[in-house]
């Protein structure tokens, strides 16, 4: 159903968790902390996705995880690239 897509909703709830700044801490951590092709295929986003699931406390269903999945490879982004920093925040935040 989201393929390739965010779902809203669970768009919504990690917006919200991120309201919190312990989660916020953590999440920040974990974003800072990746290698820079971590998200360069599908499995480095998968684990991203688990690991941002298990660190917010935030369960999914498979097709929002695949959903997730396929977004977050076709950003391209390089966690180390400041300029990517920007657009990984602007997503979260929106």
């Amino acid at each position: 159903m989201y393929m390739n897509t965010l779902d809203p909703r669970l768009l919504h709830v990690f917006r919200a968790k991120m309201a919190n700044p312990v989660y916020w801490r953590r999440v920040h951590s974990c974003l800072r902390a990746l290698p820079p092709d971590a998200v360069a295929t599908p499995d480095g986003c998968a684990g991203l996705v688990d690991h941002l699931c298990g660190v917010l406390g935030v369960s999914i269903t498979p097709a929002q995880r695949a959903g997730a999945i396929q977004w977050l490879a076709a950003q391209r982004l390089n966690p180390q690239n400041p300029n990517h920093h920007w657009r990984m925040w602007h997503y979260v935040y929106g």
